[in-house]
């Protein structure tokens, strides 16, 4: 348990210097253009090298991926049972944030430093491929799911302009399809690109951590504080059991895929999740302070995890 505390301690180091940085030192009005490099320059330079380098066929394991939406489906079942008959959540919009932050994962700015960081270039395929799908199924889905309830019924085109928004304008999703493009039809990059690439990926693991430290902000909410704790309990402990729970049941026998999907599926509750509560204005407080809470709390979840995991 030391050493995973060891090997994960300066990723929360460096969280912590980005919260003490903004109230003391850092310039507040400079965080957004931060965050715009790590989202659109850092990250998804990472994610096109490691994409591109990485064998196609180790980007597809379906039974892993099985396994990871057997996760998100059982936990989402949970949080919309518990929801609505313990918490009194009447309003559906309301459910579906609470699923979406119980399911959702803080994927590109600590999850790609944690199991780029511990793993090496042995957790690249399963980062790439549980990122990817996170983004695209638990994202999209939870605005499609609003959009439905809002409108009583869905068509075509909201769909796409859902899709158009959530993907075809992501950075994390361009980069990353990218780079199974180049992957999949062997193509060299000029070296000139290659360097630059070279160049911006180291990068994006503290830029990351720092932006995400300097976000954090702590605030007095309306969720009740049972909800809250029930909330983080879900994101960081059942989430990442129930998904590991999955892995075992279907006898999936790849230590490198099981590890990193459980710990990606045990960090805290993802800031895209606040991103779509602004955006519908449904539970946006309460999204906040979830992704605030869980993150501190994570620092001892994950440890554990890694330690349970090893």
């Amino acid at each position: 348990m030391l050493l995973s505390f060891q090997s994960i301690l300066p990723l929360f180091l460096m969280i912590a210097l980005g919260y003490l940085a903004k109230r003391s030192v850092f310039d507040v009005k400079m965080l957004p253009g931060l965050n715009q490099f790590v989202y659109y320059l850092a990250v998804p330079a990472l994610l096109f090298n490691a994409a591109s380098k990485a064998p196609i066929d180790n980007l597809i394991n379906a039974p892993a991926l099985a396994a990871f939406f057997i996760g998100v489906i059982l936990t989402a079942i949970v949080v919309l049972v518990v929801s609505r008959s313990v918490f009194n959540a009447r309003h559906a919009e309301q459910r579906v944030l609470r699923a979406l932050n119980g399911t959702f994962s803080n994927y590109a700015y600590m999850g790609i430093p944690l199991t780029f960081a511990i793993f090496g270039e042995e957790a690249y395929a399963a980062t790439v491929s549980i990122i990817l799908v996170g983004n695209v199924v638990l994202i999209g889905g939870a605005q499609i799911f609003i959009e439905a309830i809002r409108q009583k019924e869905i068509g075509l085109k909201p769909i796409l302009s859902i899709l158009d928004r959530s993907l075809l304008r992501n950075p994390i999703f361009l980069s990353t399809m990218s780079g199974l493009f180049v992957s999949a039809n062997q193509i060299h990059m000029p070296e000139a690109i290659d360097t630059l690439l070279m160049m911006l990926s180291p990068a994006a693991v503290p830029v990351a951590l720092f932006c995400l430290g300097a976000s954090l902000q702590f605030a007095k909410t309306s969720i009740n504080l049972a909800e809250l704790g029930w909330m983080v309990f879900v994101k960081l402990c059942l989430h990442p059991a129930l998904t590991l729970s999955a892995f075992l049941l279907l006898d999936i026998n790849d230590p490198i895929w099981m590890v990193t999907t459980v710990l990606l599926t045990a960090l805290p509750t993802g800031a895209l999740a606040h991103v779509v509560a602004l955006k519908y204005d449904v539970f946006e407080k309460e999204t906040s302070q979830i992704v605030v809470v869980s993150t501190v709390v994570s620092l001892v979840s994950v440890t554990l995890w890694m330690s349970g995991l090893q």
